[in-house]
């Protein structure tokens, strides 16, 4: 069976201005759509709001539109009523740390990435260079970006040459 391979494979982890960047694989990552009853019923609990993601049991959800959720952890066949989309081999991962890292997504992103706004937990379906992205706060300086595997290495060069700007 052939396996996906990152179109960022090549590159290696970026470090300037206190800020890391690298990508962050090995996840599984689906989207179901349906009826609010047969998602609560399949994962136990959903998201009420949109932009902020749920852990519950070894997963975490997304809800990124009404009967709609992402769901980051372990797949599930979907139920009768349901559609599931996986998104993994679509997406890279790429993992953004440091004390400047917010600073990073505010040269890219018009959003307020402040630490009382934009919370762990936060997450934002936006754009960075005109390309759609999912960015997910995951710590208090720690985010992922979901990108299209397509535009990987725009997104990455964008985000690295960005953050080679930010002053020291």
């Amino acid at each position: 069976m052939l396996e996906a391979r990152s179109p960022l494979d090549h590159v290696a982890g970026f470090e300037a201005n206190g800020i890391s960047i690298a990508e962050d694989g090995g996840f599984n990552l689906c989207q179901y759509a349906g009826d609010e009853k047969i998602l609560k019923t399949l994962f136990g609990k959903i998201p009420v709001k949109v932009g902020v993601a749920m852990v519950h049991e070894d997963r975490t959800l997304f809800r990124i539109a009404p009967q709609q959720v992402w769901v980051l952890g372990k797949e599930e066949p979907p139920a009768a009523g349901l559609y599931a989309t996986p998104l993994s081999s679509g997406r890279c991962r790429l993992r953004l740390e440091g004390p400047k890292v917010r600073d990073l997504l505010l040269t890219c992103v018009a959003i307020d990435f402040h630490a009382s706004k934009f919370k762990t937990g936060h997450f934002a379906m936006t754009g960075i260079h005109h390309t759609p992205v999912m960015i997910h706060c995951i710590g208090t300086d720690s985010f992922h970006v979901y990108v299209l595997r397509t535009f990987a290495q725009a997104v990455w060069e964008w985000l690295t040459d960005a953050a080679i700007g930010l002053e020291e």
